[in-house]
């Protein structure tokens, strides 16, 4: 019997692997009949499963979520804080490189120094920096950007020195235009915080031919600043009842200004002493 049994086993396994094997129309239809046959139990094992899932699954607490929420936000906002950090040094070790880059190229032997103060009352009209008279800053120097003239020292402090800009009244610089003979005396003005002044290059030829967009440069005329200092850029041209004046645009950007460079100017050699006459010499 149990030979039987085994050889009947035998047959029904061999039976199973043709029905699901040899794909043909009538084993497809036994496949799907076992199937439905099947299905309850099927359905049953999965239900069992996903409860036996569930139950093994741990409970979510709405208030350690929240916390886990809250610490993930703190998280992201250090990474964000850390990441501009990052940015910030990336830019002001570019600026400072560009600062020596213009610094060893400049003709003039010159000072870099920090913008350390700032007023809104006077924001176009001056500044201080964070060196002074006992730094070797002196009265009247140049102040210069890579870009152009900043303006000139002031008053001055041991460690501090106020500068007037180039966009304030008092800042006169003997000015040319480029490509022309015209030159005149070029100024700021006195103007609120939301206005960007403009500077005024005055006494020039009333009928002068001077086109928009031309440079101005320093003349060098009165000995304080160099020849050669761009000061800004021709906006428009017109004619006075004496003489003509150009509105310029400044080239350097006022509202963005973190570090300048005080250009030390050379003292005047002394005139040579006439030589001594000898006491015998007839006058």
């Amino acid at each position: 019997m149990k030979k039987l049994n085994i050889l009947a086993l035998l047959v029904f396994v061999a039976g199973l692997v043709a029905v699901f094997t040899f794909d043909t129309a009538t084993t497809r239809q036994i496949q799907a009949r076992v199937m439905s046959l099947l299905s309850p139990f099927i359905h049953s094992s999965a239900a069992m499963e996903q409860a036996a899932a569930d139950a093994v699954a741990p409970q979510i607490n709405p208030a350690e979520l929240k916390r886990e929420n809250d610490d993930l936000r703190v998280q992201v906002e250090r990474l964000r804080i850390i990441q501009q950090k990052h940015n910030q040094s990336i830019e002001e070790i570019a600026k400072l490189r560009q600062l020596i880059g213009f610094k060893q190229a400049a003709p003039f032997k010159m000072t870099a120094v920090k913008v350390i103060r700032r007023e809104s009352s006077t924001w176009w009209n001056s500044l201080i920096i964070d060196k002074g008279s006992m730094d070797g800053i002196g009265t009247d120097s140049p102040v210069i950007t890579s870009v152009g003239l900043v303006g000139k020292t002031s008053t001055l402090a041991p460690h501090m020195t106020k500068v007037i800009l180039l966009t304030d009244e008092m800042c006169r610089v003997s000015a040319k235009v480029e490509g022309t003979l015209e030159q005149g005396i070029l100024a700021g003005e006195r103007a609120a915080l939301e206005v960007r002044p403009e500077l005024h290059l005055r006494f020039l030829s009333r009928n002068a031919n001077i086109n928009a967009g031309a440079s101005v440069y320093s003349s060098g005329e009165g000995g304080v600043f160099p020849p050669g200092l761009l000061l800004g850029r021709v906006k428009r041209f017109e004619n006075r009842e004496i003489s003509g004046e150009a509105i310029v645009e400044p080239a350097v950007d006022f509202s963005t200004l973190d570090y300048v460079f005080v250009i030390e100017m050379q003292a005047a050699e002394p005139a040579p002493e006439p030589p001594a006459q000898s006491a015998n010499a007839k006058p």
